[in-house]
C-alpha cells in the first residue's frame, strides 16, 4: 500500500497493474479489500488505484478538532486521480459510489467510464421530496443517537441490520461486529452528506460519461429510487439489475457483479 496525504490525514491506497487507469471506491465501513476480486481480475490489463477512505483500513482517522467536510473523502479520490493523469474510469459501491458521482462532475471529461453500484446519494431523496426519504432519516436517527450517547455496538448493530438483515447481523462473527462497531463514528460523520449535500439531478445531468448503474433485485426501496432517478438523469446511462441481490453485492454476489463492471470498462477502454 502506498501512502499520501490529504487534508491532514494519511491516506493508503493500493496502485497495481499497468494499462488505462481505473479508480475504485468502497462502500462505508469497508475498506479496499471490499473490491479486491475485481483487482486481481483487471490487474494484468489495467493500473488500479484503490484507496481506504478516511477512517478505513489502513487510512487514519478524521481529525477530531475539526468539523468533518461533506467534501472530505471527494478530495481523497481527486489526490488518487492526480497520481493516475491522464483518462480514468472510475468505479464505486454504496458510499464509494456517490463519491465518484461527485468526482466525476469535478474531472469531467477525463471519466472515460463510469460503473455505480447502488451510490447513496441520499440527497436526492430530500430534495425531490421522496417518500424514501422518511426511511433514510430513520435510519439516520438509529445510527446517530447511540454514537451520541457513545454506545457503538448498538449504532451497528442498527446500521447493518437495515444493510444485511438482523439475522445475518445477529450470525456474525464477534470478530466482524467489533471492526464494524470501530467504524461507526466514520459512518455517522457521512450522515452529514445525505442531510448536507447540496448537488442536484441537474447537477448529475452534466456528466456525459457512459455510465452503468447497477442495482440488486432485492435492495432496499431509498437506494433502488437513488438508483432510478438517476438512469432518468444521467444522458449517457445504462442500468442494470442484479437478480437475487441486495445492496452488498460486491460482497455476495461478486462474480456478475464483476462481470458487468468489466464488460463496460472493456467496452470503454
Amino acid at each position: 500500500m502506498k501512502q499520501l496525504s490529504v487534508s491532514g490525514v494519511e491516506i493508503a491506497y493500493l496502485d497495481e497493474g499497468k494499462g488505462p487507469s481505473v479508480i475504485i471506491g468502497h462502500c462505508s465501513s469497508a475498506s479496499h479489500k471490499e473490491w479486491l476480486p475485481l483487482i486481481e481480475t483487471l490487474q494484468s490489463d489495467w493500473r488500479v488505484l484503490a484507496p481506504d477512505f478516511i477512517g478505513y483500513g489502513r487510512s487514519g482517522p478524521w481529525l477530531a478538532t475539526e468539523p468533518f467536510s461533506t467534501d472530505a473523502d471527494v478530495k481523497v479520490l481527486l489526490a488518487i486521480a492526480k497520481k493516475a493523469k491522464g483518462p480514468l474510469h472510475l468505479v464505486g459501491h454504496s458510499y464509494g459510489a456517490a463519491l465518484a458521482l461527485e468526482v466525476a462532475r469535478t474531472l469531467g471529461s477525463r471519466v472515460k467510464s463510469l460503473t455505480l453500484v447502488e451510490p447513496v446519494s441520499f440527497q436526492l431523496l430530500r430534495q425531490e421530496g421522496r417518500p424514501e426519504w422518511a426511511e433514510v432519516e430513520q435510519l439516520g436517527i438509529a445510527v446517530l443517537g447511540p454514537v451520541a450517547k457513545g454506545d457503538d455496538r448498538a449504532a451497528a448493530a442498527a446500521f447493518m441490520s437495515y444493510w444485511l438483515g438482523r439475522w445475518r447481523w445477529w450470525l456474525s462473527p464477534e470478530r466482524f461486529k467489533a471492526a464494524i462497531a470501530a467504524t461507526i463514528p466514520k459512518v455517522a460523520l457521512e450522515f452529514t452528506i445525505a442531510i448536507e449535500a447540496p448537488t442536484t439531478l441537474k447537477d448529475y445531468a452534466e456528466i456525459t460519461a457512459p455510465t452503468l448503474l447497477i442495482k440488486g433485485s432485492k435492495t432496499r426501496a431509498p437506494t433502488r429510487a437513488v438508483v432510478d432517478l438517476l438512469a432518468a438523469t444521467l444522458p449517457n446511462a445504462t442500468l442494470k439489475s442484479l437478480k437475487g441481490a441486495g445492496h452488498m453485492s460486491p460482497f455476495t454476489h461478486p462474480a456478475e457483479l464483476n462481470r458487468l463492471i468489466l464488460d463496460h470498462l472493456v467496452s470503454h477502454r
